[in-house]
């Protein structure tokens, strides 16, 4: 078992980007309605109204999708004891994200409220790596300031009261190689200009709390569960930004630079240089999707890696 390269896997979202993914692969690009590139993927995204039902999957070179290869031989792409903790899933997503505009305030659900409403061992946990951002303004909005009772918040968002809504939260400026760390539940936006590799729980849920000025239904921005359940999966609690990946991130996915087997499954993004991976020539903005039973990465050259790491099974 070796590292496969992954195909890109640009994904629809209602708000526009996606020049600095292109940027980073070295070809010019405008921005436009695919500002995400899925890496690792064996969760389909969610657009309502589109019909396209693999958007999303990654596809390895050879053109298999992810999802069915670790299906054929689960243990050997994500280890045992993954398999018997999470089944075929590998329990992580990765995303390149380049947000040309500002994105509405929202937040996802937890774990709990995920198995209980939707019968999914996952949520939404995730975290920011930035990598580059397109000026010294960017910045991202991360958790209430001050608690906030469920029915005030629930107000601002019947009234789509923008400057309560983003008004409430921290607001951070980011600059390259800044990381957030966002537990499910929590209420974010980010900001036009910043470009990041996102690491999450293998899902697509997304309870978005603004939509005025987007192009999305009201009807589709609480999962079809209506707003009184939905709200029940927001933190309204006052929440300090983490800065950095903190221990309890290991349950969810980690993320470092070694360019070495991680002895689990892992996404690797070729972030700077050229060189090669598997014996294969790669560069910047290349992806490779890292079985748990690879011995080694074969990385040489001049090359700076981003090792993304399925949860720790333990």
């Amino acid at each position: 078992m070796r590292p496969l390269r992954l195909q890109p896997a640009r994904v629809y979202r209602f708000y526009r980007g996606g020049t600095l993914i292109a940027r980073l692969r070295g070809h010019d690009e405008p921005d436009g309605e695919f500002p995400e590139d899925w890496l690792g993927s064996v969760v389909p995204a969610s657009n309502p109204g589109r019909d396209d039902a693999e958007e999303g999957l990654s596809r390895l070179a050879d053109g298999r999708l992810l999802r069915d290869a670790i299906a054929a031989d689960p243990d050997a792409w994500l280890g045992g004891e993954h398999v018997e903790r999470f089944g075929t899933s590998t329990g992580l997503l990765v995303k390149l994200l380049d947000a040309a505009e500002r994105l509405p305030v929202h937040a996802h659900p937890g774990r709990a409220f995920a198995r209980t409403r939707f019968g999914s061992p996952f949520g939404k946990t995730e975290a920011w790596i930035v990598l580059a951002t397109r000026g010294p303004e960017a910045g991202v909005w991360v958790g209430l300031r001050e608690e906030v009772a469920r029915e005030r918040y629930h107000q601002w968002i019947e009234r789509q009261d923008t400057d309560a809504l983003l008004g409430s939260l921290n607001r951070l400026p980011v600059s390259t190689g800044d990381v957030v760390y966002v537990p499910a539940g929590v209420p974010h936006a980010i900001g036009a200009g910043v470009f990041m590799a996102e690491l999450q729980e293998p899902t697509d849920y997304l309870i978005l709390c603004e939509w005025e000025g987007f192009p999305i239904r009201p009807e589709d921005a609480h999962l079809g569960i209506g707003w009184e359940a939905a709200l029940s999966a927001l933190d309204l609690r006052a929440h300090e930004p983490v800065l950095g990946l903190p221990d309890q991130a290991r349950a969810f996915f980690w993320a470092d630079e070694e360019p070495e087997p991680p002895g689990r499954f892992a996404v690797l993004l070729v972030l700077a240089g050229e060189g090669e991976v598997a014996g294969e020539q790669a560069r910047a903005g290349d992806a490779f999707a890292v079985p748990a039973a690879a011995d080694d990465l074969g990385v040489a050259g001049e090359l700076r890696v981003l090792r993304c790491l399925a949860p720790d099974p333990a």
